[in-house]
């Protein structure tokens, strides 16, 4: 382990990259040659077919070139076997920073226990460089075993607080917060006072997602924080599960909420709602209910979600759902409010669903069909479209859905070794030059959305997202699952096998472009737009992109909304 440490610290290296991704645009690099790119399209294949060749990687391991290296080590994380590990333990020692933190990053994807130990000391030492501890931290939070919870709250409780440590705090905060099982707080607590904001809304997603009740004080705390990007995580922690077992009252936490809710982060106020319809007091039941006329998608939308739940209150809810399906409401609340209408009053919801089977909407069309199978009212109105000529086209076959990756798919095509080739030329090897990276405009009815890709970091998804985009495929998909302040989600495109995942170091941050999925390699374009980091999923889905314009936009977007055009940019 020391020498493995020494090794590391005697490479005199100048962080000049971005943490979250290899080798920074623009500096100077070694050159590709052509057994270099042979090898990397070798490894392209080994991913593609999850097939672990321990012969042709451990050959590829001991290449000259650093990024061939590297690779290597990130196929052995993307092919997931765990009798790979073995391969990278001699990577550890590395002269190249690059690829000791890619094995970080694989042992992570293996989720090897055998790792933890090593992972722990290069956190812990002081003198690792940053982008080597940033890939450790979060590689014990993939593990999650209890000996990575440990190495984590070691480092939390020991970490000097400064600006050079906050990214891999921040990390380690991140990481801690998958361990879900109420513990020590201490190590995260710390941190909820620190100066970085984005120290201190890590700490505030951490310290909710146990729902453990001695978190309780600390989210009230950062519930009054000056940033918005803290305060929402914390509200969204005050849940009334949790504030029953703590030793806070419901009616000071609902208080608290109902005036979140008129928070000026829209965030915020999303969040507070959320957590304030879990309560059953007058006062925030008045507030949930009220919502429902907002303007802002994200709240009557969450009203309409947690209406479902006031079984006792139907006499009063039922009238308000009715109302907020009227064809003159936003398609997307109508969508909504269909599903906890149908499960309060079955009977009033078929005026309602059937009004929905005219809109052009494949969702709400799906949604309408499903509402009125529920119920035998429901079924005779589908049963007399059915048998009307003029009218049966309206209903839609069984089934549909919002757009998740599903089983049942056709086997991905096989390719040539030079369709691989032709890959690593187009996407990797100018990515790795420093060229300017892809970039694919979507067109929305809220607006245009500008997202730059990942080539380097994911060439298949890049190369069958240019397919679709020149194809015109992806135009008329719609969004066919939008969860407010989570993320904007397209149902599938065609009928494809599904893609072959390729997780990185990018990470799962706001604005990422994703694909839905079931499981690794379930996955089948429609793409996944995120409004928030989702720091549990890390380790799980592909980062394609990120959206370098149009954020907003991606904010706005509706149940039911459409692509209306698309088009690459290099």
């Amino acid at each position: 382990m020391q020498r493995s440490i020494a090794l590391l610290l005697a490479v005199s290296f100048t962080l000049t990259f971005s943490p979250a991704s290899p080798r920074a645009q623009g500096t100077k690099r070694r050159p590709l040659g052509p057994a270099d790119v042979d090898a990397i399209t070798q490894l392209v294949k080994l991913e593609d077919a999850r097939q672990l060749d321990e012969q042709a990687l451990s050959k590829i391991l001991q290449s000259a070139h650093p990024e061939v290296r590297r690779r290597a080590v990130v196929a052995v994380g993307r092919i997931v076997d765990p009798r790979s590990y073995a391969l990278l333990i001699p990577m550890r020692s590395d002269p190249d920073i690059e690829v000791v933190a890619s094995v970080a990053f694989a042992a992570g994807q293996l989720k090897s226990a055998d790792a933890v130990a090593w992972l722990g000391d290069v956190l812990s030492s002081p003198k690792t460089p940053q982008a080597v501890a940033l890939e450790a931290a979060r590689a014990l939070g993939k593990i999650r075993s209890a000996e990575a919870l440990t190495a984590l709250s070691k480092y939390l409780t020991e970490a000097p607080a400064t600006a050079a440590t906050a990214p891999v705090v921040g990390e380690a905060l991140l990481s801690i917060g998958r361990f879900t099982s109420p513990g020590d707080l201490a190590p995260i607590v710390r941190w909820k006072a620190a100066t970085d904001i984005e120290v201190r809304w890590r700490a505030a997603w951490a310290l909710f997602r146990p729902r453990d009740p001695a978190a309780i004080p600390h989210l009230l705390e950062l519930s009054r924080d000056s940033s918005g990007d803290v305060r929402f995580w914390a509200v969204r922690g005050l849940a009334p599960a949790v504030i029953d077992k703590s030793a806070t009252s419901r009616a000071v936490a609902s208080a608290l909420l109902r005036e979140a809710v008129k928070d000026p982060d829209r965030r915020v106020r999303t969040e507070a709602l959320r957590a304030l319809s879990g309560y059953d007091d007058d006062e925030s039941f008045a507030v949930v209910v009220a919502s429902l006329d907002s303007p802002d998608a994200w709240m009557s939308v969450s009203a309409a979600e947690a209406l479902g739940r006031f079984q006792v209150r139907k006499d009063i809810v039922a009238p308000k759902l009715v109302a907020a399906m009227a064809p003159a409401r936003p398609l997307s609340l109508r969508v909504t409010a269909l599903t906890p209408l149908t499960a309060l009053a079955p009977d009033a919801a078929v005026d309602p669903a059937e009004a929905l089977l005219q809109e052009q909407s494949i969702v709400a069309r799906t949604a309408a069909a499903q509402a009125l199978r529920a119920s035998a009212a429901g079924r005779a109105r589908l049963e007399a479209l059915a048998a009307d000529p003029t009218r049966k086209s309206l209903v839609p076959a069984a089934g549909g859905g919002g757009g998740r990756g599903r089983s049942g798919a056709p086997p991905r095509p096989a390719k040539s070794d030079a369709e691989y080739r032709r890959i690593v030329e187009q996407w990797i090897v100018p990515d790795y030059n420093g060229g300017a990276k892809p970039r694919v405009i979507l067109e929305t009815p809220r607006g245009a959305i500008e997202i730059e890709l990942y080539p380097g970091d994911a060439p298949m998804g890049v190369e069958y997202l240019q397919g679709v985009v020149a194809s015109g495929a992806i135009v008329g998909t719609e969004f066919g699952r939008v969860v407010p302040n989570f993320v904007a989600q397209q149902r599938a495109i065609g009928s494809d096998a599904p893609l072959r995942d390729e997780v990185n170091r990018r990470g799962l941050t706001r604005g990422n472009l994703s694909w839905a999925s079931s499981g690794l390699d379930t996955g089948r374009p429609g793409y996944t737009l995120g409004s928030t980091p989702q720091p549990h999923n890390e380790g799980d889905f592909t980062a394609l992109g990120r959206v370098i314009r149009g954020l907003e936009v991606v904010d706005h977007i509706e149940l039911g909304d459409r692509i209306t055009g698309a088009r690459m940019v290099r």
